[in-house]
């Protein structure tokens, strides 16, 4: 065989291998991306029957919400369409002075949304808690940011849900009731150089990187722009899978500066909440600045909810 026919050869036989090395560590690493979204977002066995409809019955509404809501199709129908015509006024206004009179009201109702915690500050709103009942318990996952040593919220989830692993954090130095919740001294927001904390970063640090955080409280006294916006910015920009928040309840601050900047942060982020596949179930003021901070509840839904 002549050296020029060797080479040929060699060269074919050595492209073969490299593409057959380049085409197994695209499938790795595609492996990998599955395998973390189906870490990441709900189960299909994680799909919450109800005990009145048949799964049958309820399909759209199940693939609409995650598996949260079961309702007839007919009744979902009307649902998403009492949604989508309050989510196509809910940035209504610029105006300062009444902005929450004016902007941004729950889209979807929870029929046995119920309070838990303190009835009066310290306490939230929850979407249909029942729901969790039928999970594993030893699933339920509950980050707490802001607490300023008021645990009545952690009490009540543990008390419905004694297997629950709750985390709080705040930057005073407080403990948690005894076999209630851990407590993490941290700064929350955007985790710049700032000295705060993301999301992330906080499930980095606790290896939750591929749980689903079920209900995520949020107090921060301001911080919350922040610490959204760097969840949602970080998944957009890196194409990476936000953590899957099943409900989001928070407390939002506007400042009490009459400048307009203020007002486009606010709309920014709920728009950003909206695009993240969020809908409003829940609004209400606090007494103590009602002008200036609001309440309020997220729940995750479908991207086919919003079509």
């Amino acid at each position: 065989m002549s050296y020029r026919r060797r080479r040929h050869l060699f060269r074919t036989y050595t492209n073969r291998i490299l593409c057959t090395l380049i085409f197994l560590i695209l499938f790795a690493l595609q492996y990998t991306a599955v395998k973390h979204q189906k870490s990441t977002f709900p189960d299909r066995n994680d799909y919450i029957p109800s005990p009145d409809i048949s799964s049958d019955e309820c399909e759209l509404s199940m693939a609409d919400s995650d598996g949260w809501f079961c309702d007839l199709t007919s009744n979902w129908q009307r649902r998403k369409s009492i949604h989508q015509a309050q989510n196509k006024r809910n940035h209504n206004s610029d105006q300062r002075k009444m902005f929450f009179q004016n902007n941004w009201e729950p889209t979807i109702h929870c029929s046995f949304e119920r309070r838990i915690g303190n009835t009066g500050d310290g306490g939230k709103w929850v979407c249909d808690i029942h729901r969790f009942q039928q999970l594993n318990n030893t699933n339920l996952l509950v980050y707490s940011f802001g607490s300023n040593d008021e645990f009545s919220f952690e009490e009540a989830i543990k008390h419905e849900f004694p297997n629950a692993e709750i985390h709080t954090f705040d930057t005073g130095l407080f403990q948690c009731p005894k076999n209630v919740c851990s407590f993490h001294r941290a700064r929350l927001g955007g985790g710049k150089n700032d000295g705060t904390k993301s999301i992330e970063m906080i499930m980095d640090d606790l290896h939750h990187q591929h749980r689903q955080i079920h209900i995520l409280k949020v107090d921060i006294e301001g911080s919350e722009y922040d610490l959204f916006k760097e969840l949602f910015r970080r998944s957009r920009k890196q194409h990476k899978t936000i953590p899957y928040i099943r409900q989001i309840l928070f407390e939002i601050h506007l400042d009490e500066s009459f400048d307009n900047e203020v007002v486009q942060r606010a709309h920014h982020l709920f728009e950003l909440f909206r695009a993240n596949n969020y809908a409003i179930f829940h609004k209400e003021p606090n007494m103590y600045t009602p002008l200036n901070v609001f309440e309020y509840g997220m729940i995750r839904m479908n991207t086919s909810f919003f079509r």
